[in-house]
């Protein structure tokens, strides 16, 4: 895909996020990579209204090519491109019921998201909650940084979700899972039974990958 069609698909699915209000206002950033590039939202930027001036080009360590100012959560961003050869976009969104589960859970947790649905396991697998950190603070870009080699999906503390993916439509499929089966939770109380172990083991040893 060329740098234009990118560019054209990070702009499409922002707005996709915005229009299924898995973001709000000025929050959340989206971005795409290519080999060594990524392109992502400018600081700032309305994800539902987002243009192409508003898109940022950057290398893997940060170093604006062309454009104004990247996200100031750039860092998770890369993170997650440097640690997982196949991303090739991410999404971090604030989605309500992510972020309501997320208050309702007092520590860090490496399966913080129940798997209500074997589509949520297939996509997301187990999902981690890091503490809070303030929006953009290097220490929640460490956070992600320890956590990126091993998982794909992490639930922020009172802020939200980050996602990497194959693709833009792939790593929006895995968000909405997660926000439905974070929807699920709330609305059971989490008291809902989900997959047992050995129904995430089977789905885990189909697609040959570990948590451990």
């Amino acid at each position: 895909m060329n740098e234009s069609k990118m560019i054209e698909e990070l702009i499409e699915y922002s707005r996709v996020l915005y229009e299924r209000k898995l973001i709000h206002a000025t929050g959340g950033n989206t971005s795409v990579r290519d080999g060594e590039f990524v392109w992502i939202s400018q600081t700032g930027a309305k994800l539902g209204e987002l243009t192409e001036n508003e898109v940022v080009k950057v290398d893997l360590q940060g170093n604006v090519l062309s454009g104004s100012r990247p996200s100031k959560e750039m860092g998770m961003h890369l993170a997650m491109y440097r640690a997982r050869e196949e991303a090739n976009a991410a999404i971090h969104a604030h989605p309500t019921f992510a972020i309501a589960l997320s208050t309702q859970i007092t520590e860090e947790s490496e399966n913080a998201v129940p798997p209500y649905t074997a589509a949520f396991y297939v996509r997301a697998g187990c999902v981690p909650m890091i503490a809070y950190h303030p929006s953009g603070a290097h220490s929640l870009h460490v956070a992600v940084e320890a956590l990126a080699p091993k998982y794909h999906a992490i639930l922020l503390r009172q802020h939200g979700l980050l996602v990497s993916g194959k693709d833009m439509p792939d790593t929006l499929g895995i968000v909405e899972e997660i926000e439905q089966c974070c929807q699920i939770a709330v609305s059971v109380g989490k008291t809902g039974e989900h997959l047992t172990e050995a129904e995430r083991d089977g789905i885990d040893s189909a697609m040959g990958r570990s948590w451990k």
